[in-house]
């Protein structure tokens, strides 16, 4: 789950009421494509027709919005408490997922309160990997005992949003859901994303 917040400041010009548009993300991906790095990309809501009009170094971009009620209801954030959070360098998490790829299709992270200590761990069939994230590593540690397995394809996916070289701040518990929260554009956009955990069973 993905909650992205562009602070008004991040547009060269900002003029919106309150609403709601129901976009198709993937025809919406396509269109930006049409931008260049450094084009200014001009969208406006036609209310009378309900369409999106994009417009980017003089192509005109005319797009059907969706009825937002006919769209699954996201979940509201959960308000949750978790234990355990860092700050971390995108190459160290970057880092962790490229080698616990290597061995699994899953991965751990894990806290060591007595130590202080973070771990990005997988174990696969025959090989194991283990990243160990010391105070040199990590920014900002509020340590507790616990850990939680994520499916390693997620996490991947997550991961290739992050910036370069920014630092990322992760959330987690015992089996809870972990978050991660990041910025982009110089500050001027705020990222959460939520990944629920893989829960073991005996």
């Amino acid at each position: 789950m993905y909650d992205v917040q562009f602070h008004s400041s991040a547009f060269e010009s900002f003029d919106a009421s309150e609403g709601l548009l129901g976009v198709n993300l993937e025809r919406f991906e396509e269109v930006l494509k049409l931008a260049k790095k450094g084009d200014l990309v001009q969208m406006t809501f036609d209310t009378s027709t309900s369409k999106l009009v994009i417009h980017i170094d003089g192509v005109e971009f005319t797009m059907a919005c969706i009825d937002p009620d006919s769209i699954r209801q996201e979940p509201q954030l959960p308000e949750m408490d978790l234990p355990i959070s860092f700050t971390i360098d995108e190459a160290q998490i970057s880092r962790g997922v490229k080698a616990a790829d290597m061995v699994s299709d899953h991965i751990r992270f894990r806290c060591d309160e007595a130590t202080q200590t973070v771990y990005v761990e997988a174990e696969g069939d025959t090989d194991d990997v283990s990243l160990e994230l010391t105070s040199d590593e990590i920014d900002s540690l509020v340590p507790a005992e616990g850990n939680a397995l994520f499916s390693l394809d997620y996490v991947k996916d997550l991961s290739r949003e992050f910036p370069k070289s920014g630092s990322i701040a992760l959330t987690f518990g015992q089996d809870w859901p972990m978050m991660m929260e990041y910025e982009l554009a110089d500050g001027e956009c705020d990222v959460l994303a939520m990944l629920a955990p893989r829960i073991q069973t005996d």
